[in-house]
């Protein structure tokens, strides 16, 4: 990942050595936090961040914080794995092949079976989270991501299956944890039952969340064009991309060669018993007091 000086010409310049050096020297102070972080991830978080050091510190250690305490997320990141088999018949997933005129990755999400009993919500979240890190594992550093979920299908029995401490580990993941630049969600084929959607996830998301949260009708899809122009998206929606199909069975295939790579990212998490005492915190209370030195 050509992204600090190292003699080639090919420059990040708000990236310097001695700033992946800092954060270094900040994490031999926090004993509890993996201390062989790849140099790749502690670039993406202080881009992510945008440059300033202490956010890109609460950063990390909500990021590795949350790969310890949510497994459910986090671990077994294995395809072929039958509750990942089973959630890619559930769900269409996909890292759409044409990036946005400002470089955005997408990201599109939508269910291929209706039935909410065979719908997990963990799981959901675990390939969400898998598609985001093989983007920015394999080509680093993006301007920023959109996501693009289809509600077609989604009725009154899905909510049953969502959990308040998982809703919470989610939205504190996305908004806290994320080592990306999030753009914007874009909801296709809304429903009266967004409203319903909404009371329940508002009580996580901030402001700044909230505020990138665009719905669309099925009569008035084609706004959707402004913020992921025709040529960037699928064909289901009138765009010039592959098929919804061809995205999802990509994806799969994706995935299965991602394997070895998400096996050996999982040994990167927190170590709760070296954690210094006036840091201990947790997701079941909250991430927002966490102190960083």
């Amino acid at each position: 990942m050509p992204l600090i000086d190292d003699g080639s010409g090919i420059v990040l310049k708000e990236i310097s050595k001695e700033n992946i050096e800092d954060l270094r020297k900040w994490i031999a102070t926090q004993p509890h936090l993996p201390q062989n972080i790849p140099e790749e991830m502690l670039i993406l978080f202080y881009h992510s961040c945008f440059f300033d050091m202490e956010q890109t510190k609460s950063c990390i250690e909500v990021y590795y914080t949350l790969k310890t305490e949510t497994p459910e997320f986090f671990a077994n990141r294995d395809v072929f794995r039958p509750e990942l088999v089973n959630a890619l018949n559930v769900l269409d997933y996909g890292c759409l092949p044409i990036r946005s005129p400002n470089d955005y990755q997408i990201i599109y999400h939508k269910l291929r079976i209706f039935e909410a009993n065979k719908y997990v919500f963990n799981d959901g979240v675990k390939l969400l989270i898998m598609a985001m890190d093989a983007c920015f594992k394999v080509d680093g550093t993006c301007p920023g991501y959109i996501f693009l979920f289809d509600m077609r299908g989604v009725r009154l029995g899905h909510l049953t299956r969502l959990s308040i401490s998982s809703l919470r580990k989610f939205f504190t993941f996305i908004q806290e944890g994320l080592p990306v630049r999030l753009k914007g969600i874009h909801v296709l084929n809304t429903q009266s039952i967004v409203d319903k959607i909404m009371m329940l996830l508002k009580p996580f998301m901030k402001k700044e969340l909230l505020s990138m949260v665009h719905f669309y009708t099925e009569r008035d899809v084609e706004k959707i064009y402004e913020a992921v122009p025709k040529q960037c998206l699928l064909e289901d929606y009138g765009g010039l991309a592959q098929s919804i199909e061809k995205t999802h069975a990509h994806f799969v295939e994706w995935m299965k060669l991602m394997k070895p790579l998400f096996e050996d990212d999982y040994q990167y998490k927190t170590d709760e018993s070296k954690r210094p005492k006036k840091s201990k915190k947790s997701i079941s209370t909250s991430f927002k007091s966490l102190e960083i030195d």
